[in-house]
C-alpha cells in the first residue's frame, strides 16, 4: 500500500483556532490537505475543463520584490479606480470565457502585500511556498483582499492599492504595521470553483418541496457543496450531500417534459458522482445500486463514466468477469481513456493472480500435486511439535463442526507452509471445504458443507 500524501510546504487548517480557547481549554485542530486530491477534478468539476490555470506554470514566477517604490499617489494615477478604496492596474487578462470571482466561491490565488516605499513584502504566498485557497463571503482574509479578488477573472494578475480602512484600520500595528497604512497587493487569481450550499434544500417550505421549480436550484446548490467536498477529499460529506440533493428531486412532482430533461440529467449527474464517492469509501455495493438508477434513467445506456465506475466496484467485490464486461463497454465509447485501458490491463493481472493462487489452495488442501507414489500417503506429523499443533487444530475444528456457523474467517499469515500442510491434512475425511478469498489475498474462509442425507 501506498504511504499517504503529505505536502511538505505550510498548510492552512480546516478550521480556525482563537489564541484564546487554545491557551485556556487547548484545542484539536486538523491540518487542510486539499491540494493532494486534485486528481478528482476531471471528474466532478468544470475546473480541469474550463480552466486555462494550466497554462499560468509557463508564466514567469513573481518576483517577491515590490512593483513600485515611489508614492502610491503617483501609481494611483496610473491605475483604474475601483471604488474609494481600491485602486486597480491590470498585468495579464483573465480568462475570457470565465466571470469573474463570485460570493461563495473556494478561490485560489498567489499574492503579495506590500507598504509604501518598501522593497520587501510584509506578506506574501510565495514566502510559503504554496498557492492560497479561501471561500469568498465568510470573512476569512482581510476584507480589502477579498474585495479586490471579487474583481478578478481566472488566469488574471493584477496590482491593487487598497486603502488602510479595508486593511489594518486607523491603529494599524505598530511598529511593524504603521496607522492608516495603504498596501500595495500584487494578486494572481489561478481559478475558481463555487462551493454550494448543503442545507439549501432544509430551509423549503413543507408546502414546496414537491414543486421542482423551487427544488431543481437547490438541488444544484447542495450539489456543488458535494463537488467542493470531493476536491478535499471529503467523500463521506460529499455522499451525504448527493444523497440529499437526490431525494428532494426524487420527491418532485413534474409539470411538463422540460422539467423532466432538466430532473434526468441533473439526476444521472449525482447517480455518477455518487458512484465515484461509495467507490472512494469502498462501498462497492452501494456503487452497483447507484448503476441500477442510471441504467434506469438512460434506458439502459449508461454513460462512460459510470461504466468505469461499475466496473472498478464489481472488480473489488470479486465479480471478475462482470466487471471485465462494464470495463470493455466504457473503454468501446472512450477507446483512448488511458486510465479505462490501464484498469482493464489491472483487472486482467488480479484474475490471472487470482486464478494461480486458488489452483495452489486446491493443490494443497486436495492433495493434488505432483508427487512420487512412494510420497501419497505420507503423513506430514513428524515430531512432538507437530503432534501438539494438530491436537490443537483438531479441537478448533471440532468446536467449529458442532458451532452454528456456517463459516469462519482465517489468516494465512496466521500458519507456517508445514502448519498450513497439518491443517489441510486435518480437513481431509471432514465434511468442510477452505476456500481463498477473491479481494483479500491472506483470507482464508474454512466453512462446512451443506450436504443432505
Amino acid at each position: 500500500m501506498d504511504e499517504p500524501f503529505y505536502p511538505i510546504s505550510t498548510q492552512l487548517l480546516k478550521d480556525p483556532l482563537t489564541f484564546s480557547d487554545l491557551v485556556k481549554t487547548g484545542c484539536q485542530f486538523e491540518v487542510d490537505l486539499s491540494d493532494s486530491h486534485r486528481a478528482t477534478d476531471d471528474f466532478l468539476g468544470h475546473i480541469s475543463d474550463d480552466s486555462d490555470s494550466d497554462d499560468a506554470t509557463d508564466v514567469d514566477c513573481e518576483k517577491l520584490f515590490s512593483p513600485w517604490t515611489r508614492t502610491f499617489d503617483e501609481l494611483r494615477s496610473l491605475m483604474h479606480r475601483v471604488n474609494d478604496y481600491i485602486y486597480k492596474r491590470v498585468i495579464r487578462e483573465g480568462h475570457p470565457e470565465r466571470e469573474v470571482v463570485p460570493e461563495r466561491a473556494r478561490v485560489a490565488v498567489r499574492y503579495s502585500g506590500y507598504w509604501e516605499g518598501e522593497g520587501a513584502p510584509f506578506d506574501s504566498s510565495m514566502l510559503r511556498g504554496t498557492q492560497f485557497e479561501f471561500v469568498t463571503g465568510q470573512c476569512k482574509v482581510i476584507e480589502g483582499l477579498e474585495a479586490a479578488v471579487l474583481t478578478m477573472r481566472p488566469y488574471e494578475q493584477a496590482e491593487f492599492i487598497i486603502s488602510y480602512k479595508l486593511l489594518f484600520r486607523e491603529l494599524g500595528c505598530p511598529p511593524r504595521i504603521k496607522p492608516k497604512a495603504d498596501g500595495l497587493f500584487k494578486v494572481e487569481v489561478i481559478d475558481f470553483s463555487l462551493v454550494g450550499d448543503s442545507g439549501a434544500c432544509d430551509g423549503v417550505a413543507k408546502e414546496d418541496r414537491d414543486k421542482f421549480f423551487v427544488i431543481y436550484p437547490k438541488a444544484q446548490e447542495v450539489h456543488l457543496h458535494g463537488k467542493d467536498c470531493v476536491k478535499r477529499g471529503r467523500f463521506r460529506i460529499a455522499v451525504s450531500s448527493f444523497e440529499k440533493a437526490i431525494n428532494s428531486l426524487n420527491y418532485c412532482r413534474l409539470a411538463n417534459e422540460e422539467e423532466e430533461v432538466k430532473q434526468t440529467q441533473l439526476l444521472i449527474t449525482l447517480y455518477q458522482n455518487l458512484m465515484i464517492c461509495y467507490n472512494k469509501v469502498n462501498k462497492p455495493q452501494r456503487v452497483c445500486i447507484a448503476m441500477k438508477a442510471v441504467r434506469r434513467l438512460t434506458k439502459n445506456n449508461p454513460p462512460c463514466k459510470a461504466l468505469f465506475q461499475e466496473g472498478r466496484a464489481l472488480s473489488a467485490l470479486g465479480e471478475y468477469d462482470q466487471a471485465r464486461t462494464s470495463l470493455l463497454k466504457a473503454q468501446k465509447k472512450q477507446p483512448s481513456n488511458q486510465e479505462i485501458n490501464n484498469e482493464i490491463l489491472s483487472l486482467n493481472a488480479r484474475i490471472a493472480k487470482y486464478k494461480d493462487a486458488t489452483r495452489d489452495l486446491w493443490s494443497r488442501a486436495l492433495s493434488i500435486k505432483k508427487k512420487k507414489p512412494q510420497e501419497t500417503d505420507i503423513d506430514p506429523i513428524k515430531d512432538d511439535k507437530d503432534k501438539a499443533f494438530a491436537d490443537e487444530m483438531d479441537q478448533l475444528i471440532e468446536q467449529f463442526k458442532s458451532s452454528a456457523s456456517m463459516s469462519v474467517n482465517l489468516s494465512r499469515k496466521m500458519y507456517s507452509d508445514k502448519e498450513f500442510e497439518i491443517f489441510c491434512h486435518l480437513l481431509k475425511d471432514r465434511d468442510m471445504k477452505l476456500t481463498l478469498s477473491p479481494v483479500y489475498e491472506d483470507l482464508l474462509t474454512l466453512s462446512k458443507l451443506n450436504i443432505e442425507d
